[in-house]
């Protein structure tokens, strides 16, 4: 018989490989607009940045609409907070006007065309 063993319970990071245009555009916006620290592990084809718990990693790509059609989704405890930031910090974020089941959800775009996606965590997770 297959009995089915239990998964250890890992703690897992996913962290995306979005593409860019420019390493130089795609630090400064990040950097500077954003408020993300440069990692320092860029080479000539790699780049990382990151803001707290939300780390990003590029490659260098020539195609811009790879860019157009790349996207990552960022869930945080309170994504208000990320958006007032981002607001402070002169960011054009949108914010829906309609949210999911009560959760506040906003998206920018980066200055080759990634998106990014902030919500927070449905309330059926939050309580676990």
């Amino acid at each position: 018989m297959n009995a089915h063993q239990p998964v250890a319970q890992t703690v897992l990071n996913a962290v995306p490989i979005l593409p860019s245009l420019n390493f130089s555009e795609t630090r400064n916006f990040y950097v500077g607009s954003l408020g993300f620290e440069d990692v320092g592990l860029d080479g000539l084809d790699y780049l990382v940045v990151r803001r707290g718990g939300m780390e990003l990693h590029f490659w260098l790509s020539d195609d811009p609409v790879q860019c157009q059609n790349s996207s990552v989704f960022f869930r945080a405890h309170a994504p208000i907070e990320i958006y007032r930031d981002f607001c402070d910090r002169g960011i054009e974020a949108i914010r829906p006007s309609e949210t999911c089941g009560g959760e506040m959800r906003f998206h920018i775009r980066d200055p080759h065309g990634n998106l990014l996606m902030f919500g927070g965590y449905p309330l059926s997770t939050v309580a676990h």
